[in-house]
């Protein structure tokens, strides 16, 4: 058995109920479109779909899925979702599912690509390892697909083939209240220096200038929204095509770079800017914080503007890349695959499943998805004015993938270097209890040879 293993982003899902009034929510949460009535010319299929709790995709997913029903009268699509992503109870359905079939379409938040350079079952996530088995149907050759961004398709492939639909990118950059920078006379940064001069203008006024929570077991938050876009700024650039992955991968550099090394000076540095008792504040109440106004800025992915918008739909909300270098063209935002549709092999309505990934990707309908839930497309082309695009403004949709900055993580590496102990150290860092260079030391050390 291959159990889930916990993405990076997956602490940025919300876990609530949601239904609709044109549809049946069962206590199991089933999601039944219609009724499965025959057509003149196909006999009635249930299409089964599974998904995690994410009340702004499953209230938009919801209404799609109507709209396939009443356009494919004789399909009838039961949406199912359960809580976690991908572990806890969406976990142990998204298992089963592959295990007996018990699916046609399930969802992942974890990309194909990059894979390690040795894959196997014990260093790859479940997507790829299931996409390296045979578990999914391959795409590839759906005239669908010419929708799709040739990065989305990049990352979703695995010898030649597509499995997977990425339905978009969140971005990780720094967010900020353009009330309290127009009444302090700030305007957004470029470069690391100009960061810190706000930073000491805005704690000198008595306003705490960066909000983080990383209480309630999401320390990665720490290593997410500061680490690696500092990463990104300082280091990548010194790489190979800016692939640091890849660099780390194939031991072509070493933890031990004066890159990394600045890196987590200026983030020590960065969280003496932070809310007081940043390590006990919880992750699920940052969206709330910025839109009470707790701080002028707050360090997110962009999935959580949707619920600042909810909470206070008057704010102005502005956003820049996280300025780590003092070189400006170097700072640039982070995007991260976010939520995969995929075909299993073993289902039996392969053809209905194909039917409902064209209708997802077409413009009309994806363009319903993005400005419900405020990701970024992965399509090209298409116009959006919902919250989330106005607050990204000229960065929507652009940045540097995560995927190229951080490598995975593997629970086979040495102690430091695995998903749940690499952030503590980052910790370290920014309390002053272990040096730059000691940390450094410490990851190298634990790291694969080869």
């Amino acid at each position: 058995m291959n159990f889930i293993k916990l993405s990076r982003r997956a602490r940025g899902i919300k876990v609530a109920a949601v239904g609709l009034a044109a549809v049946s929510l069962t206590t199991a949460g089933i999601v039944s479109v219609g009724a499965a009535s025959a057509s003149a010319t196909a006999a009635p299929v249930t299409l089964r779909i599974i998904n995690w709790v994410n009340p702004p995709a499953n209230a938009v997913l919801t209404k799609i899925n109507a709209e396939f029903h009443k356009k494919y009268p004789n399909i009838t699509v039961q949406y199912q979702t359960a809580a976690g992503s991908p572990v806890g109870a969406y976990g142990t359905l998204l298992q089963t599912a592959v295990d007996s079939n018990t699916a046609d379409i399930v969802t992942m938040n974890f990309p194909i690509q990059p894979l390690p350079s040795n894959p196997t079952q014990a260093n790859e996530n479940n997507y790829q390892y299931w996409t390296t088995s045979g578990v999914f149907s391959s795409l590839t050759g759906q005239p669908w697909l010419k929708n799709l961004t040739s990065s989305a398709l990049a990352t979703e492939t695995y010898n030649g083939n597509v499995y997977g639909v990425l339905s978009g990118e969140y971005q990780w950059v720094v967010f900020y209240n353009k009330a309290d920078f127009a009444k302090y006379h700030l305007s957004p940064p470029k470069t690391y220096a100009q960061f810190v001069t706000i930073l000491k203008t805005l704690k000198k006024n008595k306003v705490t200038p960066i909000w983080l929570g990383l209480g309630g077991g999401a320390p990665g938050y720490a290593q997410e929204f500061l680490t690696e876009p500092l990463m990104q700024d300082l280091w990548a650039p010194h790489v190979a095509n800016g692939n640091l992955t890849a660099a780390l991968d194939s031991n072509t550099v070493k933890w031990t770079s004066p890159y990394f090394l600045t890196a987590m000076s200026e983030e020590k540095t960065i969280a003496k800017y932070l809310e007081p008792n940043y390590t006990g504040e919880p992750w699920e109440g940052m969206p709330g914080a910025f839109a009470s106004n707790k701080a002028a800025m707050l360090l997110d992915g962009s999935w959580d503007l949707p619920s600042i918008q909810k909470a206070n739909p008057k704010i102005q909300v502005g956003s820049f890349p996280f300025p780590g270098s003092n070189v400006a063209s170097q700072n640039k935002p982070l995007v991260a695959d976010d939520l995969t549709f995929a075909i299993l092999k073993g289902s039996p309505n392969q053809a209905a499943a194909e039917e409902w990934m064209s209708f997802f990707t077409s413009k009309s309908i994806y363009a319903q998805y993005v400005n419900a839930t405020g990701i970024s497309p992965s399509e090209s082309g298409g116009t959006y004015s919902n919250f989330t695009s106005k607050a990204l403004g000229p960065i929507f949709g652009v940045g540097a993938n995560t995927a190229e900055i951080f490598p995975p993580l593997a629970a086979t590496n040495g102690f430091w270097d695995t998903d749940t102990n690499f952030p503590t150290l980052q910790l370290a860092i920014m309390d002053g209890s272990k040096t730059p260079a000691e940390v450094a030391a410490d990851y190298q050390a634990d790291w694969p040879k080869s």
